[in-house]
């Protein structure tokens, strides 16, 4: 479940004297947008809750999960968000430093040591280079084109932390060929956990990058749309006629633009050129590996033994140094080897298949929770797929094929960000290999990046005739 950033349960707000009823809720690295019949009023209404015009009454916040007073949204907001709007600082005074430093304090006061270790990092060298800013420090606003001021906005919005970004009808102030690559620079942002809100009146704009549609009607939110309600829903809702045309293409990549789960950037390992690649939610990721030289180093990384020379990891969104990964085991990463029951596998053979799955499965439990209720529930749910009598018997009385199906249930339940497979179909009779591309698939299904590490599987893709599994794979080396 991702992790809730605001919440807001029937908000009752105040602005310039009239009523609004605002149901909002967004978690980290989502993209929501906020389409409305009247921008002017109701649109104005919902973006004063960013920029503190707008008036809260009644209703229920809660911040991170956690229920907190009304008095404490907009402390919250004015320390978390940052809104990009058509006022653009004309003055000949302010450089870039001070638009991103000076300017940016009021959401993040940080030490001046701390300021200078972060705008001069290596990863804030890299974020500059990805968002292709190359505007000195000492540059003058006004000399920046548009298109510039708008992506140091959004470097801005990093160097300040903010947890949220608002984008108020950025289609008006951008050109239409400027549009992508400012949306690339706050994906960007997206991918590494922020939030996106974006209030715009171009559906086809908002149909292309966002994964809900909030509408608001009435000075109310009335719906919420999802990619596959996108397109004449709105139009159904509102009782309008369709204002623009969506083109056939934002349609689809409305509906296979998952969120990035993993993202490498010049991964250096020793003897091995740089890694590059990013893993969608939902995606089955390929790469070649013919003499197990990638794998070897993967796993060795993954376990802790030896990290790569130089490059750039993020993973749900998080940037992570080598010896970061360790910890994540079990949790956000899964590792699915050949051979799930020998030694250093994912299961273990002197215990029950039910001990097995509840193993791994209490810790992410909270403490309140009564332990034997939680074990009850997971042998409920693994009975739909397990007969009840086999759940109880030690592992090393099941067949191989029902401990390699247990090894994928197991990351099933415990559903990881990122689940990478290492030779998944080496030393498997062909007969099982039809079960193990179902589990991918099904752990896909489930919001998973699979990354797979393999020699060749083009025979085993020709064979298949699971549709699911073909369109969800990708080769990374391609």
């Amino acid at each position: 479940m991702k992790e809730e950033l605001i919440r807001i349960e029937k908000g009752q707000f105040q602005f310039k004297g009239g009523e609004y009823e605002f149901d909002a809720f967004i978690c980290k690295g989502e993209c929501i947008g906020i389409y409305t019949d009247d921008h002017l009023s109701a649109g104005a209404a919902y973006l004063g809750i960013f920029n503190g015009s707008s008036v809260m009454k009644d209703g229920k916040v809660f911040s991170c999960g956690n229920r907190v007073r009304i008095s404490e949204l907009r402390r919250w907001i004015r320390q978390n968000c940052m809104i990009i709007d058509k006022h653009r600082f004309v003055t000949k005074e302010l450089t870039a430093w001070d638009y991103v430093i000076t300017l940016g304090s009021k959401w993040n006061k940080m030490p001046r040591g701390e300021i200078d270790h972060r705008l001069h990092s290596q990863e804030s060298r890299m974020i500059l280079e990805r968002m292709g800013i190359k505007s000195g420090w000492e540059d003058k606003l006004y000399t920046l084109s548009m298109l510039d001021y708008y992506k140091l906005a959004v470097y801005r919005a990093w160097f300040t932390k903010s947890r949220i970004i608002v984008l108020d009808r950025i289609t008006e102030i951008l050109r239409g060929q400027d549009l992508g690559e400012f949306m690339d620079c706050a994906q960007f942002l997206q991918e590494q956990g922020t939030a996106i809100f974006l209030l715009d009146m171009d559906e086809d704009f908002i149909y292309q990058y966002a994964n809900r549609v909030d509408i608001m009607k009435n000075r109310r939110i009335c719906y919420r749309l999802y990619p596959e309600e996108y397109d004449e829903r709105l139009y159904e809702i509102l009782g309008w006629e369709r204002r623009s045309g969506i083109s056939e293409r934002n349609h689809v990549i409305s509906k296979e633009n998952g969120n990035i789960i993993l993202r490498v950037s010049d991964l250096q390992f020793e003897e091995m050129l740089p890694l590059s690649f990013k893993v969608r939610s939902g995606e089955i990721a390929f790469l070649r590996d013919e003499n197990y030289n990638t794998v070897s180093r993967i796993r060795d990384c993954l376990l802790g033994e030896k990290g790569w020379q130089s490059g750039f990891f993020w993973l749900g969104g998080k940037y992570y140094e080598s010896n970061e990964l360790p910890k994540l085991l079990g949790k956000e990463i899964g590792i699915q080897t050949e051979m799930p029951d020998k030694k250093s596998g994912v299961l273990f053979d002197n215990l029950t298949a039910l001990d097995n799955l509840t193993t791994c499965l209490l810790p992410k439990a909270r403490m309140h929770f009564i332990r034997k209720n939680i074990v009850d529930n997971i042998f409920d749910k693994a009975t739909t797929w397990f007969e009840r009598e086999e759940l109880l018997k030690p592992l090393s009385e099941w067949s191989l094929p029902e401990r390699l199906r247990l090894s994928y249930y197991k990351w099933y339940l415990l559903n990881p960000h990122l689940l990478v497979c290492l030779f998944p179909f080496a030393g498997q009779e062909p007969s099982y290999h039809e079960m193990i591309i179902q589990m991918l698939v099904t752990c896909a299904q489930r919001g998973m990046g699979i990354w797979i590490i393999s020699s060749g599987i083009d025979a085993i893709c020709e064979k298949t005739e699971n549709m699911d599994f073909l369109q969800r794979l990708k080769y990374l080396d391609e």
